[in-house]
């Protein structure tokens, strides 16, 4: 397995002193190389459990296993460094940056980040920096063809593409990383059809060509029947049911409680 999470448990106090369990024991286990979906109902602690996986929440109980190594005490940024990406539910592109900027900041090289070694060093930071250039080029190149729009557009200020195109390049830049394990957080969110169906080649391009590992959180359920192998619904705290994507939405008990049929 590349993930697991075992027995993680979760509670918060409120302003009147009163306690709430979130997360009441939750066991998951993500199959390398496959797509995983994680549903539930809104509140159901499904995007608290990725802010547990990648270092963002720390108070709570159980183990967060990847790849063997236990994750518990590590921060956000080394949990990066160790693979795992991540798409936030609206996140997009840092709109302060230019296209290939965004695309740039996204490698997990930060050489041109440091300023005494970029004074020591410059045609090396140089030629770095032009080997991320041409990473990002190939990458737009093998999502969206030798004559997309997007290569043309590099200069561009990120404010300037819609809303489904930043979730698109949002997607496309997590591949300039090393990451191994992707966490997805409602990828087709506010998105228009038409990139829906872009989004879906992204991961699945993701899983197939580059042996990713994609968790995703995801409300459209007609999106999750075509993209996942495997579904996991999270109710009251609990996974209660995880196997084969349609044999898990088809259920009785969870077409009951989550979808209302």
């Amino acid at each position: 397995m590349s993930l697991k999470v075992e027995n993680i448990k979760l509670s918060f106090t409120n302003a009147h002193n009163e306690t709430f369990n979130l997360l009441n024991g939750v066991n998951l286990s993500v199959e390398a190389g496959k797509i995983t979906a994680l549903v539930g109902g809104n509140g159901a602690g499904k995007t608290t459990l990725f802010n547990i996986i990648t270092g963002f929440e720390k108070g709570y109980t159980g183990d967060v296993v990847f790849e063997g190594n236990n994750l518990n005490k590590f921060s956000p940024y080394k949990i990066s460094l160790m693979g795992i990406g991540r798409l936030f539910q609206g996140g997009q592109l840092l709109e302060g940056l230019t296209l290939m900027e965004n695309m740039k900041i996204a490698s997990d090289d930060d050489t041109g980040e440091k300023p005494l070694y970029s004074l020591i060093n410059p045609k090396k930071v140089r030629a770095r920096e032009d080997e991320k250039e041409a990473q990002a080029k190939c990458i737009l190149t093998r999502i969206f063809g030798d004559d997309c729009k997007y290569l043309r557009m590099l200069d561009q200020n990120a404010a300037s593409f819609s809303y489904g195109e930043q979730r698109l390049l949002s997607l496309a830049r997590l591949l300039m990383g090393n990451d191994r394990l992707l966490l997805l957080d409602e990828p087709t969110s506010g998105v228009n059809p038409v990139y829906i169906e872009t989004i879906e080649k992204i991961i699945r391009e993701m899983v197939e060509k580059e042996g990713i590992t994609v968790l995703l959180i995801e409300h459209n359920m007609q999106f999750v029947r075509k993209v996942a192998d495997t579904c996991a619904y999270l109710d009251e705290g609990v996974i209660t049911k995880v196997g084969a994507t349609a044999e898990v939405l088809d259920d009785k008990s969870v077409r009951n409680s989550y979808l209302g049929l």
